[in-house]
């Protein structure tokens, strides 16, 4: 991460962490995190549920809509294995780009490819963690909980599986923290279960963020 990226990063979660109804992390008091992975389903989507079975920890998973879509079976096996799902808009848009209309639409449309039965059916996560006060105030009174990170990751990139292994874990993660990964990438999978080790000995629990902000 360079010096301006991570100035930016600091000035944008500590505006984030002033405003209502933003999702970005969980309780400090218990020793609880949770992992989170955007833009599945993909080819990588079974290697990862594999992965996260092995290493026994759930997830939550921000799927893109038009790939749920074409992907309907791979939306279940999410579902069958314990995870929670939720939506990142239908094509990726950002979503301070579409007015009100075309906003809710990109959500309904997301929402519909998932099956709308889970926890995860009223979450959303913006595409690129791009959030304006008008795109808020819609999600917002639509009923959606908009979810955030408190550490990213920047497996976008970092490929080094030992880089992002050692960016996710203690002291750098804390209790209470959302880590940001993505799905479709061999090295965040290469990684998963350094972090998962590291966080476990240093007794944190991974849950899903669902229960993370329960």
């Amino acid at each position: 991460m360079t010096v301006t990226h991570a100035v930016r990063t600091l000035v944008k979660t500590t505006l984030f962490d002033c405003v209502p109804g933003l999702l970005r992390r969980g309780a400090r008091a218990s020793k609880r995190v949770a992992l989170t992975f955007d833009d599945g389903p993909d080819d990588y989507t079974l290697r990862y549920l594999d992965k996260l079975d092995e290493l026994a920890v759930p997830a939550t998973f921000f799927l893109i809509g038009k790939s749920a879509a074409t992907r309907p079976a791979l939306v279940r096996e999410y579902l069958r294995r314990g995870h929670q799902i939720g939506g990142h808009g239908y094509d990726h848009t950002r979503f301070t780009k579409l007015d009100r209309r075309a906003l809710l639409d990109q959500c309904a449309r997301t929402d519909e490819a998932l099956g709308g039965v889970t926890t995860g059916r009223s979450w959303v996560r913006p595409p690129h963690g791009t959030v304006n006060t008008p795109s808020l105030v819609t999600l917002r009174l639509a009923g959606y909980k908009v979810a955030l990170w408190s550490l990213d990751s920047c497996d976008y990139g970092d490929h080094d599986p030992a880089v992002v292994a050692e960016r996710c874990s203690p002291p750098h993660v804390t209790s209470g923290e959302v880590l940001l990964f993505h799905e479709g990438q061999q090295w965040t999978l290469d990684a998963l279960p350094a972090i998962v080790g590291n966080l476990r000995n240093a007794g944190y629990e991974c849950v899903t963020m669902f229960d993370l902000m329960s």
